[in-house]
């Protein structure tokens, strides 16, 4: 963690990095390791009709129709049922590094707010699918920068604009840490691949972790003044 010491309230503040949120996220995750491990096999499950229509199109004859009907049916099942599946997972996670307790149903959760689940997770990709064709450098960073979506219609249940407005702020100055902890990650599932295959659930276990003590961290820390950036009351509720 960074140091920093904060002139305004006059309080030594900690700011995340990388290395530290996976260290962090190690600890949580093994007070309930075999639970978290089911939900990310059940994820993996639910991401498995994907690699079926995948394969289908590959051994497909060719044929215009064909093609287009698995890239139609694989896009609509990726955002119809696994992105909203993932925000559950999101706030499963979330709840554990907080110390909370939780239940393996609450994955089912982002099916509650499913239409904002979907809209946000087109939306993300839209815009950092822009700014890939823009160079690729600007999709990185959008894809950066917008990475506490999910984390922020879950949580503090905002709508869909709010939440990317909000993460756009709450991630202003760790950059660096968000593409040094996407390049950790993408090292441990490899390592996981390279462990016969079953390292990859431990693997994306601590990855999820990782990213829900950023979260966490960045929420503290930021929220209050990103919700200011954009104009947004906070509610006294929420505050405490």
């Amino acid at each position: 963690m960074k140091y920093d010491y904060c002139k305004d309230d006059m309080i030594l503040k900690v700011y995340p990095t990388a290395s530290a949120c996976f260290e962090t996220a190690f600890s949580f995750m093994k007070k309930h390791f075999w639970m978290l491990i089911l939900i990310v096999f059940v994820g993996a499950a639910v991401d498995t009709p994907m690699w079926f229509i995948q394969q289908g199109k590959f051994e497909s004859d060719g044929l215009n129709f064909t093609f287009h009907s698995f890239e139609l049916i694989q896009t609509l099942y990726y955002f119809a049922i696994a992105s909203v599946y993932s925000y559950g997972v999101v706030y499963v996670f979330l709840k554990a590094v907080r110390k909370e307790n939780f239940i393996f149903e609450e994955t089912l959760l982002g099916f509650k707010t499913y239409t904002r689940a979907v809209l946000s997770r087109i939306l993300v990709m839209l815009i950092v699918g822009v700014g890939i064709i823009l160079l690729i450098v600007p999709g990185i960073f959008l894809a950066c920068r917008l990475i506490f979506v999910p984390y922020l219609i879950m949580d503090k249940k905002h709508g869909v604009v709010e939440s990317l407005k909000i993460s756009y702020y709450m991630t202003k100055g760790y950059f660096w840490t968000i593409l040094g902890m996407g390049l950790l990650s993408f090292v441990f599932i490899i390592l996981g691949l390279v462990f016969f295959g079953v390292g990859i659930l431990v693997a994306l276990v601590w990855i999820n972790a990782a990213f829900a003590v950023f979260y966490n961290a960045a929420e503290d820390l930021h929220y209050e003044d990103a919700c200011k950036q954009i104009g947004l009351v906070i509610e006294e509720e929420e505050k405490s």
